[in-house]
């Protein structure tokens, strides 16, 4: 008699274990899937990002090209406004990717280039609060924000309608 109730017990608890292996192994098909939706989401993001983030770049590029045609950037401005513009996509994309912060994106694009952080942060140095500010942020927005002023032709003539009207002063009589 005491067998049989052994018996019983024991073919419950298998029948327990086979129903929740059973439930565990289609909760984990579940996971599966959805971790399969999630990447591939993942991926169309990112490559949509690299596509927006290129376009950025390039429009920022041609942005700057302007500012030096109109000569409203100095020259060693533009050839270092110009290095930081070229590492837009990829910077976005370190800090998208690999959850960099800027300085360390920018540091890793400087291992071929003939710049380093001190110039690039003296050049930063020198710009108005416009573009200082957000590139403190050490963020992605701030980056493209301190991009996009460093691009726009508007606070470039402001900057050097400023410039013109200190020159005037100085050289007028008093």
């Amino acid at each position: 008699m005491v067998a049989f109730g052994v018996i019983g017990f024991l073919v419950l608890v298998l029948i327990y274990f086979v129903v929740r292996n059973q439930s565990m192994q289609k909760e984990l098909k579940q996971l599966k899937h959805a971790v399969k939706s999630i990447d591939s989401q993942s991926k169309f993001s990112l490559s949509a990002l690299l596509m927006l983030s290129g376009q950025i770049q390039k429009t920022y590029q041609g942005r700057l090209e302007s500012l030096q045609k109109h000569a409203l950037i100095n020259n060693d401005d533009y050839e270092m406004a110009s290095f930081v513009l070229s590492k837009v996509e990829f910077v976005i994309m370190q800090c998208c990717e690999h959850r960099a912060t800027v300085e360390e994106a920018i540091n890793k694009s400087l291992d071929s280039s003939n710049y380093n952080i001190e110039q690039i942060n003296q050049f930063i140095a020198r710009q108005p609060s416009e573009i200082r500010v957000p590139w403190c942020k050490n963020s992605i927005g701030g980056f493209i924000s301190a991009c996009h002023n460093m691009t726009s032709e508007k606070l470039k003539l402001k900057a050097k309608n400023s410039d013109l009207r200190q020159e005037t002063d100085k050289s007028a009589p008093k």
